[in-house]
C-alpha cells in the first residue's frame, strides 16, 4: 500500500526537522463509561493511519494523533471504545454505540449518517478511499467541529505525523534509523513507507494462521476466545448464547476411517460459517467439536436457531453415521450475566452437550436448574473417593422371581450410596462419575465383595437357594490384574459359587475387547454363571451371545413396554426362543404391570424381575422379604 501524500523530497525534509511533537492522551476503553465522551470505533490493524498497541492498551498512529490535536483545540473528549485486536466497527456502528467511526475504507461500514474522505492509497490493483464516518447520534457540533479539524490538516501535516509514529511509535522495533543514516533521504522515505506496510501485512497474516484451525480453515479455540473477549460488549451480553456442538468422533472412527471423519468436520465447519450472521462466529475448539457464538432475541428464537443448525449438521451423507447412529448434538448457554468468562460458558454450554447426549436428545439448554444439578453432582464427585474408602456404600438387593412369578429364586444386586451428609444417593447420581473418574473398578469390587458375604449367609437361611447376581461393567473387567483381585474376594467368603451371578453391564464400548473375554472366562472358570444385561439396548448385541459364555439373557425393559403391539409381542417370543435354542435362560426385567406379567409369562420367559413383584430394599432389611416366597 502506497500512500499518495506529497512528494518524497518533502517527506525526506518533514523527517530530518521532527518538528511536530504530540503528547496528549487519547482515551482508550474495553466499554462505556460515565461522562462527556465521544466515542470512536477503531480499526485496530490500519497501520500507520490507526492501529492498537497491545503492549500500550492504547490506540496510536495519525488518526488518534490528529484527534489529540482536535482534543486540545476545542475542549472535546474522545474515547477508543472496546479496544483490542478486533475490528468491530461495523456492529458498534450497527448498534449505535459510537459517534465516530475513525480509519475505513470507503463504503465498508454501513449504518452511517455521513462520510467524509481523509486520503486516497492504493491497495494492490485498486484504489481506497479511507473515510472517517459519523453515526446518526453524533451531535452536529461533534459532527461540524471534527469535520472542519481534519478537513484544515494539510498533506504535509500527515505526512509529518506519519513519519513520526514509525520512529516512536513502531509496534515492531524496525531499525528505521539506519535508512535515515544511509543518507539517501528520499528513497528511504518512500522505503519506509513499503516497509512497514509489509511487514505489518507479514505479521497480520501470522496472526491470522495462528488463530484458524488447519483442518476446516475456520477460527481455533483461542480464536474464538478472543472473538468472546473482544466482540461480546457487557451491554451486549444478554442478546448471546453459546453453543457447544459435537460428536462422538471416536465411536465414529471405530466404524469408518479418518478421511471420513475429516470431510464430517470440513462440513461442519462450513455449514457453521454458512449460518452464522456478520454479529455471530464460530470456531473448531477440539477434534470433533464446535463452538457457535449466535445472537438471538429470546429463548424461542435460540431453540429454532440451533434446531435448524443441528437439522443442517446431520445431513451429512453417510451410511455409517446413519447405520451407527452417530450424529450432531449440542449443548446451548445464555449469557444471562455480563462478564462471565469465555471458559466458564463454554463449560456450562458443555454441561447442557453431555445431558443432550445421555438423553439422547438433539441439544439441550443448559439453564440454571441444569447447572445447579450439575454443581450438586461435581460436589459429589469431590466426596466419591472418600465415600470408597469409608464403605459408605450399601448394598440392595430386588428378587428375581420364576417365569410365573410365584417364587424367589435370586436376586440383583444394587448399591446406594449413604452419605453422612446428602442421605441416600441412587447410582443415577453417582455411576457415571465413577467411570468418567476411573473409580467404579473399585465400587465394582467393593459390591462384589458384599455379594458374597450375603451368600455366605444366606446360606444356613430360607434363602439358601437364591443366586446373586452381581453388576461388573466392561472398565472393570478390563483392569490389569482383575482375576487377581476376583478370586482374593471370592475365596475369602463360603458359598457355593454358581450361586453367584456375574452381571456384564455396559454404558459404552471398551477398548480392550479380548481382555474382557479372559475375565469372563476366568469368572466363568471359578463356577460362577454369567448373565448379559440390558440386552436390545444400547452396546449389548447378539455377537456378545457368541463371544461370551452367557448363562442368563436379561430382556431390557424397553422392549417390555414395546409389547403393547402385536409386532412387539413377536419380537419378545423370537428372542426368548434364540435364547433357548442356544440354552440360554431368559429373564424380563422391568415388569411394572399385570398385562406386562401376563406377556412375559406367555412369551415362555424362565425369570421375571421388575417391581410389580418385588422392590429394591437393603439387603439386611427383613421386613421387606414377609410376603415373599423363596424357593
Amino acid at each position: 500500500m502506497k500512500l499518495k501524500l506529497t512528494a518524497i523530497i518533502t517527506a525526506a525534509v518533514l523527517l530530518i526537522s521532527g518538528a511536530f511533537a504530540a503528547n496528549a492522551a487519547v482515551y482508550t476503553v474495553k466499554e462505556p463509561a460515565n461522562g462527556n465522551t465521544v466515542y470512536i470505533a477503531g480499526d485496530p490493524d490500519m497501520y500507520p493511519i490507526e492501529y492498537y498497541d497491545e503492549q500500550a492498551n492504547e490506540y496510536k498512529g495519525i488518526l488518534p494523533e490528529l484527534y489529540k490535536k482536535i482534543s486540545d483545540e476545542s475542549g472535546i473528549d474522545f474515547s477508543y471504545i472496546n479496544a483490542g485486536t478486533v475490528n468491530e466497527q461495523f456492529r458498534l456502528a450497527k448498534n449505535k454505540q459510537v459517534e465516530i467511526v475513525s480509519a475505513h475504507a470507503k463504503g465498508d461500514v454501513d449504518f452511517l449518517a455521513e462520510e467524509m474522505h481523509i486520503l486516497t492509497y492504493n491497495k494492490g490493483d485498486r484504489e481506497v478511499e479511507l473515510c472517517v464516518g459519523f453515526t446518526s447520534i453524533a451531535p452536529p457540533d461533534v459532527v461540524k467541529t471534527v469535520s472542519s479539524a481534519l478537513k484544515s490538516v494539510s498533506s504535509e501535516q500527515i505526512l509529518r505525523i506519519s513519519v513520526e509514529t514509525a520512529m516512536t511509535d513502531s509496534p515492531h522495533d524496525f531499525p528505521y534509523w539506519l535508512i535515515i543514516i544511509s543518507g539517501v533521504l528520499a528513497a528511504g522515505c518512500a522505503i519506509l513507507v513499503i516497509v512497514i506496510l509489509n511487514r505489518r501485512k507479514k505479521d497480520k497474516t501470522e496472526r491470522e494462521n495462528r488463530l484458524t484451525d488447519s483442518l476446516t480453515g475456520i477460527g481455533n479455540s483461542d480464536y474464538f476466545e478472543q472473538w468472546y473477549t473482544s466482540f461480546i460488549s457487557p451491554v451486549m451480553y444478554e442478546l448471546y448464547y453459546i453453543a457447544y456442538i459435537g460428536i462422538d468422533i471416536q465411536r465414529l472412527l471405530q466404524y469408518a476411517d479418518a478421511s471420513v471423519a475429516q470431510e464430517l468436520q470440513i462440513y461442519a465447519a462450513a455449514e457453521l460459517s454458512a449460518v452464522a450472521s456478520d454479529t455471530d462466529f464460530c470456531a473448531r475448539i477440539s477434534d470433533g467439536i464446535f463452538a457457535l457464538a449466535f445472537e438471538a432475541p429470546d429463548e424461542t428464537r435460540a431453540k429454532e436457531c440451533i434446531e435448524r443448525l443441528i437439522s443442517r449438521l446431520n445431513q451429512f451423507n453417510n451410511d455409517d453415521m446413519l447405520k451407527y447412529h452417530i450424529h450432531f448434538q449440542a449443548g446451548v448457554f445464555h449469557l444471562d450475566a455480563p462478564n462471565i468468562p469465555c471458559e466458564k460458558a463454554l463449560l456450562n454450554s458443555r454441561h447442557g452437550f453431555y445431558h443432550a447426549r445421555e438423553a439422547g436428545e438433539p441439544y439441550i439448554f443448559a439453564d440454571a436448574k441444569l447447572l445447579k444439578r450439575e454443581e450438586y453432582v461435581q460436589g459429589l464427585k469431590k466426596k466419591l473417593r472418600d465415600a470408597l474408602e469409608k464403605k459408605e456404600f450399601r448394598l440392595y438387593v430386588q428378587y428375581i422371581f420364576d417365569g410365573k412369578g410365584e417364587l424367589a429364586c435370586g436376586a440383583e444386586a444394587l448399591s446406594r450410596w449413604d452419605s453422612p451428609e446428602e442421605g441416600i444417593i441412587v447410582p443415577a447420581d453417582y455411576i457415571h462419575m465413577l467411570e468418567t473418574s476411573e473409580m467404579i473398578d473399585e465400587l465394582d469390587f467393593y459390591i462384589l465383595g458384599e455379594c458374597c458375604r450375603a451368600l455366605s449367609e444366606w446360606k444356613y437361611t430360607s434363602k439358601k437357594n437364591l443366586w446373586l447376581s452381581c453388576n461388573m461393567t466392561r472398565i472393570t473387567l478390563s483392569v490389569e490384574g482383575f482375576e487377581r483381585r476376583f478370586r482374593e474376594i471370592v475365596e475369602r467368603y463360603d458359598f457355593d459359587t454358581d450361586k453367584l451371578v456375574i452381571e456384564i453391564t455396559e454404558d459404552a464400548l471398551s477398548e480392550n475387547q479380548k481382555h474382557i473375554s479372559d475375565s469372563i472366562n476366568f469368572c466363568k472358570s471359578m463356577g460362577c454363571r454369567i448373565a448379559l444385561d440390558d440386552f436390545g439396548c444400547g452396546y449389548s448385541s447378539v455377537k456378545d451371545l457368541n463371544d461370551y459364555p452367557i448363562d442368563i439373557l436379561k430382556i431390557d425393559r424397553a422392549l417390555i413396554t414395546e409389547t403393547k403391539t402385536e409386532k412387539g409381542r413377536q419380537l419378545l417370543r423370537g428372542i426368548i426362543k434364540l435364547a433357548h435354542f442356544i440354552g440360554i435362560k431368559a429373564l424380563c426385567e422391568g415388569v411394572e404391570t399385570e398385562e406386562e406379567m401376563k406377556v412375559s409369562t406367555e412369551a415362555g420367559c424362565d425369570y421375571i424381575q421388575g417391581y410389580l413383584l418385588a422392590g429394591t430394599n437393603p439387603a439386611d432389611e427383613l421386613s421387606a422379604e414377609q410376603n415373599i416366597n423363596f424357593l
